[in-house]
């Protein structure tokens, strides 16, 4: 909406002082990119330049150098445009606005004031563009009141405050402008193979001087105007060519964009060329602050391109070494650090295994001693109540044998009626005999048996080989219905 203000006001002004009407004014002001200042000078014979324009949106300096200081411009000339280098000693063309007195007798009071105003918006812009933000605002405000009155003053800080919150806004929108160039670029020139033709930068303005600055490369910059027809032509003879695409993609980082919008259009109305189509070298590498190395302006064909973009390396060569130098040094020193971080990480990781490893045998040692301290505690623990069973069973077969031998009833005599002579044969092969009488019960020999110091085991039981019989403890049985009467022998067979 701004903009449209600010055109609509230029062409109202342009048409007032040139007596022009508004679609000439119009046509002129599109011609120089809706620059009124250049629009009026062109319209007055007085032709400028603009060698020593500031750039107020894009940050370019003029670069001064030994063949600039006679005032002279290294010069490339075709039969349709310029080459020239920029420097700080501009000429300008014969002619001009001529005697004061007869320029405002012609135009009149009103329209010299609107061309002061003009030339005050001018020096504003230098002095913001040449001063810290601090003096400038001291400076800035009664100059612009004395031409504008405060009404105008106010509204003019209020709309510049706007622009500037609207660049910050539009910001977001420079790569996606810078991209859709390329593409249409590829579309319109390459719509076969995208990927021949001169690689541009699908970058902002700011991020493409930052890669070239990265890569200590000078910005190859191309401003392409829809209005100027030489431009179509430009792109189709000179720019797709391949010995044009080759050589701007090995030297240079390319970018490029529609001047009616985007950061094309803030680098031409810092830059301000006098004709289009517009290439241009920035060096972005060599200082702090980015600089025009070369630009040709209007219509230039391959050999003499390719003729500027070299004399604009030779002339930055040294520098550009330097500053090549310079990014190997850091380079250097940043890769000898990430070497030696890398070395000492690898270091840490080792150290850390060994650590680990050292840990892992400690613990496995630790483990198998609490293993073997666990294995020989349960031994010692099975073993002592082993010893207590045993003690226990000791104790208690000892026990029934006292026991047993106060309840044994006396041994009969030989030769007696009814006498049985019982042999009992030991698990461990011995034999013991005694004489029973043959009614007793067979317990009466389980109590003998028990008495025997050759026996050593709690449960037993008594049986006889042929045939085989078991007779149990409790059984109500005698000697003779057991079948050893009066002569037997009987085995003892522990249980399991």
């Amino acid at each position: 909406m701004d903009d449209d203000v600010d055109r609509e006001n230029a062409v109202r002004v342009l048409s007032e002082v040139l007596h022009v009407d508004r679609e000439r004014a119009e046509e002129r002001l599109r011609s120089c990119g809706w620059n009124l200042q250049r629009a009026v000078e062109l319209g007055l014979g007085g032709e400028s330049e603009a060698n020593d324009a500031p750039v107020p949106n894009v940050g370019v300096r003029r670069r001064r150098n030994a063949r600039d200081e006679g005032g002279t411009s290294t010069a490339a000339t075709t039969a349709t445009g310029t080459a020239r280098r920029r420097g700080d000693g501009a000429t300008r063309r014969e002619g001009g606005i001529g005697n004061p007195l007869s320029f405002v007798a012609a135009v009149g009071v009103g329209i010299v004031r609107a061309v002061v105003k003009l030339s005050v918006s001018a020096i504003d812009v230098a002095l913001r563009i040449a001063l810290p933000s601090e003096v400038y605002a001291r400076l800035s405000s009664p100059l612009l009141r004395l031409a504008f009155g405060e009404r105008s003053v106010t509204a003019a800080t209020h709309t510049r405050r706007r622009r500037q919150v609207r660049g910050i806004e539009n910001d977001d929108a420079s790569e996606a402008r810078a991209t859709e160039f390329s593409a249409w670029f590829s579309d319109s020139f390459h719509p076969e193979d995208p990927t021949v033709g001169i690689r541009f930068m699908q970058l902002s303005h700011r991020e493409a001087l930052q890669f070239a600055r990265r890569e200590t490369k000078l910005l190859f910059v191309y401003l392409h105007s829809p209005l100027h027809h030489e431009s179509e032509v430009f792109c189709s003879q000179v720019l797709t060519s391949p010995l044009i695409a080759a050589y701007v993609n090995e030297n240079f980082v390319a970018w490029g964009g529609n001047v009616l919008d985007g950061d094309a259009r803030a680098l031409a109305n810092g830059i301000e060329p006098a004709s289009y189509p517009f290439v241009a070298i920035l060096d972005s590498v060599s200082g702090s602050e980015t600089s025009l190395v070369m630009s040709c302006e209007g219509f230039t064909d391959a050999p003499t391109l390719i003729g500027a973009c070299d004399e604009a390396l030779n002339v930055q060569n040294s520098s550009l070494d330097s500053a090549r130098a310079r990014v190997a040094e850091v380079d250097a020193s940043r890769r000898l650090r990430e070497e030696q971080e890398a070395a000492f990480a690898e270091s840490l990781a080792r150290d850390a295994a060994r650590e680990r490893e050292v840990e892992a045998k400690r613990a496995q040692e630790e483990a198998e001693c609490a293993r073997v301290a666990e294995e020989e505690r349960l031994a010692a623990e099975a073993k002592q109540r082993e010893e207590e069973a045993e003690r226990a069973r000791q104790e208690e077969i000892e026990s029934r044998r006292v026991e047993k031998t106060k309840r044994l009833r006396e041994e009969p005599e030989e030769g007696a009626e009814g006498v049985s002579k019982l042999a009992i044969r030991l698990p461990d092969g011995s034999r013991a005999e005694r004489r029973f009488r043959g009614s007793d019960p067979i317990s009466d020999v389980y109590d003998f048996v028990d008495t025997l110091e050759g026996l050593d085991e709690v449960r037993y039981s008594l049986i006889t080989n042929f045939p085989r019989r078991t007779f149990g403890r409790g059984e109500k049985v005698s000697l003779a219905d057991c079948g050893v009467h009066p002569n037997g022998a009987l085995f003892v067979e522990t249980e399991k």
